[in-house]
């Protein structure tokens, strides 16, 4: 989802790709390939060397005779290569485990890895004595591998420790029950039952606070249907998790791409075990039904960590709560990938090459705002002009390389004004106000502009030009603002169609028509299953997966900095952009449909909304 500030969708990466991998996950084979040559070639040179001594006494007082060679021990170099191969998988887990479980990657991994190097040396090709080297290139492998495991096992979890007996007894149950031999393996405890998932107390006055609240959660009924509702919702992509509690039981839906989604219900005895962990964890009070509380708590499933945000409020028939999954990262890396057509860019990046003026970013709320702010930034000239960006404090915006942040904090009080006056002192090319909370920003942005400087700041709004007025109703003069603004770039979010199942149909004439479309421009459009036999795989029977933007690009001419001037309305700054060559959401919406990016029904969803 685009918009991280806006409840988006966490969208977790595969593997390990949320922190560096490091050389030892894509150099150990060349490592490997590369040490064995050298082996071998010492070997076969050995060998050779030794067959080619002549066999015939050498002159001298003190006679030597040599004999025919082959010396060389195959026994001695399986040891050795042996160790080799142990080595190179065991510094490839320890370098997957310090990364999973935050053990200090940069320091184990080169531990237990130079050691070993070392010894090899040292004791295949340095000290003569077989038993020696050998016993040196045991210790250099299994000495900062036995330290590693004490130092993981005191960080983690009893059931993630390796080497304990318990774990030992686990693998042995493992491998004797391929060769058909069942024992008894270590029992789970209660809590380690069910989904795959791992919470993690947050929001107490330490870290013992917390360890204890997980350890009561852990007692309640209801943690294995927490655990459970967590995975299901991680599984289905879900941004949020709504719990709605009456006195007959509980209703939960997804939050997916945007849209509410119905999940199971539950009876009231399930739906108060699964909130009393919840609240739990984000050290909220169980007991407390009525009035609002926030906190928030980790989970782990499959590998990746969520950070989920509970807020709980009393309602007529009982209680709400809302669970919610940050997201970690942008999801887009350039406007194309957020649905801008590419003429659209390049009329957009013109239009910021403008030495002054206003440019203004919309969309409703919740409409990904932010992270269009921050993808139009990324396509400006920052690094030929200078850029500073006013933003609060408590909700810094994402970090962009060679855009300056200075802070104001809201919750004080504060607005983005006050930090104007030292700012123009500064004398940048380019200013970033993220949001216009009051007059007296709205003013200053003018002002600066006034002043030859080029400002990007955003709004909420439907659509383009209901954000110009927008800007008006901060009580700004027409006369001031008007000159001053250059474009407005409005977006809203639309799901996209699931590749794996979208259907293609042959629209009537009828819908061309109305769609504007002219006969025969369109063959097929598509759109999601209608009573599919199996739910997809991909997108859970929904028909969609993941989202995208459209955006219209309004260029404000001097006709409609007249109608702002003049007559601030609606309706006749449509017809100003119309008459201007601007298109609307509706038309870049009907484009999208026709790529078949999304479909009919849901552009008609967005554009009501």
């Amino acid at each position: 989802m685009p918009d991280s500030t806006d409840q988006s969708n966490c969208q977790p990466a595969a593997g390990y790709s949320s922190r560096p991998r490091g050389l030892f996950n894509s150099g150990l084979s060349t490592s490997f390939v590369c040490v064995l040559a050298v082996v071998a070639f010492l070997c076969v040179a050995g060998d050779c060397f030794a067959q080619s001594w002549p066999d015939y006494p050498l002159p001298g007082p003190n006679e030597i005779t040599r004999g025919t060679g082959q010396y060389f021990s195959w026994l001695k170099l399986i040891p050795l290569i042996l160790l080799f191969l142990s080595w190179v998988w065991l510094v490839d887990w320890v370098s997957r485990d310090a990364q999973e479980y935050d053990t200090n990657f940069a320091l184990w991994v080169p531990i237990v890895f130079f050691p070993f190097l070392l010894a090899l040396f040292l004791g295949a090709f340095t000290i003569p004595i077989f038993a020696a080297g050998m016993t040196l290139t045991v210790l250099g492998l299994f000495g900062p591998m036995i330290a590693y495991v004490v130092a993981r096992n005191g960080q983690v979890e009893y059931h993630e420790k390796v080497l304990t007996s318990a774990h030992l007894r686990y693998v042995a149950s493992i491998v004797l029950a391929k060769l058909g031999i069942n024992i008894a393996a270590e029992a789970q405890a209660a809590h380690q039952k069910g989904a795959q998932v791992e919470f993690t107390a947050m929001g107490g006055k330490d870290d013992q606070v917390d360890q204890a609240n997980l350890l009561t959660s852990r007692q309640s009924p209801g943690f294995l249907p927490a655990k459970a509702l967590i995975a299901g919702a991680v599984d289905h992509r879900a941004e949020k998790i709504m719990l709605d509690f009456t006195s007959d039981g509980v209703t939960s839906k997804y939050q997916v791409d945007g849209v509410w989604h119905d999940s199971d219900e539950r009876d009231r005895e399930e739906g108060d075990g699964m909130l009393e962990v919840f609240k739990r964890l984000a050290a909220a009070k169980p007991g407390e039904r009525r009035a609002r509380q926030k906190g928030k708590f980790q989970a782990k499933y499959n590998k990746k960590k969520h950070t989920c945000s509970l807020a709980t409020q009393g309602t007529k028939t009982g209680e709400r709560a809302v669970i919610a999954f940050e997201a970690n990262k942008n999801l887009f890396a350039t406007l194309e990938e957020l649905g801008m057509r590419e003429k659209m860019i390049a009329d957009l990046k013109a239009l910021m090459l403008s030495e002054n003026g206003i440019i203004l970013v919309s969309s409703m709320k919740a409409g990904g705002l932010s992270t269009s702010l921050s993808m139009t930034l990324r396509n400006t000239d920052r690094l030929l002009r200078d850029f500073i960006i006013i933003e609060d404090e408590a909700n810094p915006a994402p970090e962009i390389e060679n855009v300056d942040p200075v802070t104001y904090a809201a919750a004080k009080g504060e607005s983005p004004a006050v930090k104007f006056e030292g700012v123009l002192r500064k004398q940048p090319d380019v200013i970033v106000v993220p949001e216009m909370p009051d007059k007296e920003t709205a003013q200053a942005i003018v002002d600066a502009a006034k002043k030859e400087f080029l400002l990007f700041t955003t709004v909420r709004a439907k659509e383009a030009v209901e954000a110009l007025l927008r800007v008006l109703l901060l009580k700004v003069p027409a006369k001031d603002f008007a000159p001053q603004v250059k474009c407005v770039l409005n977006q809203r979010l639309i799901r996209k169609l699931c590749e794996t199942c979208k259907e293609p149909y042959e629209p009537p004439p009828a819908l061309l028509k109305k769609l504007g479309i002219p006969k025969g421009r369109v063959e097929e459009l598509f759109r999601h299953p209608e009573d599919p036999e199996k739910p997809c795989p991909d997108c859970h029977g929904i028909g969609y997966k993941g989202r995208t933007a459209i955006f219209e690009l309004l260029t404000v001419d001097d006709m409609m900095r007249e109608v702002l001037i003049k007559q601030p309305k609606l309706d006749i700054l449509r017809k100003a952009a119309r008459k201007a060559g601007n298109r609307t959401l509706q038309e870049e919406g009907i484009l999208a449909v026709v790529k078949g990016v999304t479909s009919l029904p849901e552009l008609m969803r967005v554009l009501k909304q």
